[in-house]
């Protein structure tokens, strides 16, 4: 019997048993064999012989062929999943459009799919700049989002086994911190964050920050060189805490830091020289208003890397921050927020 045609039989009975034909010879009352292409099988409820014919759980038969069998416990049906999966896939995607339809703060649609196993596959769902992703079942249609906007993450990696996304974070108010990986374990349906280490530039914070004050410039061993700025004085405290718009640029064993929206209480070049195995030297300054734009390019760019700003036409005082390394190295920046204190953790590694 044919794979397809065993598929067609199983999926319309209701109950998880095949009826199969006895073989010539067989007696009632004999134990009965299993064999699928020509392997025994042993199965938890063992095969019956019920007025002339022989009765198998189905389970064991179609997944002894490959195939995926699921008990639909509200319409009482064993469906049995192929492995066919492009007319699985079209009962899917239709399934997830009339669902996400009904969302009354969902609009978009589904922009990839990538084929995940044998019978799943990851939905990327697009609105604007929001990005949803959903992993569908394609032999249940059912679907579960395990990734949200909030996180607003792009697709580094789709496994059988894991799922990876770079993401940067984020909120309603824009909040976007330094891109992490995200971590999706498929056996145990669990997902987990990790640091990222780049060498590459990067922009992350969000345009429409508070102003900010230059504090302070320093290195501490277990923290890297660390950034401290203060709220200015004159800044009504409303809409979060947000981090002002920062452009890192990496070049061979300098990484450059501009970050928009703050002024330093010193003119001119500051210049640090720590004594530490990877840093050489700090050195930072204030820029005008009218200094040209980080790195246009940059901030034109896609999420998760880039800042996707439509226009770069950014006029604010700035500070540049200089590390010159002793070699290359790989960077990461956290930040943190203490009542009117802002700042920045650049590591290495």
């Amino acid at each position: 019997m044919s794979k397809s045609r065993l598929a067609l039989m199983i999926v319309f009975l209701a109950a998880p048993l095949l009826t199969l034909f006895l073989a010539a010879g067989a007696r009632a009352g004999d134990p009965l064999k299993l064999f699928v292409n020509d392997r025994e099988v042993v199965t938890d409820i063992p095969p019956q012989l019920i007025n002339g014919r022989t009765m198998v759980p189905v389970r064991w038969i179609a997944e002894g062929l490959g195939a995926e069998v699921t008990w639909d416990e509200e319409t009482r049906t064993v469906k049995v999943f192929t492995g066919d999966w492009l007319p699985q896939l079209g009962k899917l995607l239709a399934r997830a459009e009339e669902e996400l339809a009904n969302a009354p703060d969902t609009r978009g649609e589904i922009k990839r799919i990538w084929k995940i196993g044998d019978n799943q596959v990851l939905l990327e769902h697009v609105w604007a700049m929001d990005y949803d992703y959903y992993l569908g079942n394609l032999s249940t249609g059912q679907k579960d989002r395990i990734v949200s906007f909030v996180e607003n993450a792009r697709v580094e990696k789709a496994g059988d086994r894991e799922i990876t996304f770079i993401a940067k974070g984020g909120s309603d108010c824009g909040n976007y911190t330094f891109p992490y990986l995200l971590r999706y374990d498929l056996k145990n349906k669990e997902m987990s964050t990790e640091q990222m280490y780049l060498q590459r530039d990067v922009t992350f914070g969000t345009s429409g920050a508070w102003a900010h004050l230059l504090k302070e410039v320093s290195v501490q061993e277990g923290w890297g060189v660390l950034v401290d700025l203060e709220v200015a004085p004159d800044q009504i405290l409303a809409g979060g805490h947000k981090t002002p718009l920062t452009v890192v640029n990496y070049h061979d064993n300098l990484i450059s830091l501009r970050i928009y929206g703050v002024t330093c209480s010193k003119t001119g070049d500051n210049v640090l020289k720590p004594a530490d195995p990877v840093i050489e030297r700090i050195e930072w300054e204030a820029l005008p208003a009218d200094e040209p734009v980080e790195n246009p390019a940059l901030l034109q760019m896609d999420f998760p890397y880039g800042a996707a700003l439509k226009s770069t036409d950014i006029h604010e005082p700035s500070v540049v921050v200089k590390i010159f390394t002793r070699e290359e190295v790989a960077y990461n920046i956290a930040t943190r927020t203490m009542n009117t204190a802002l700042t920045y953790a650049v590591k290495f590694k």
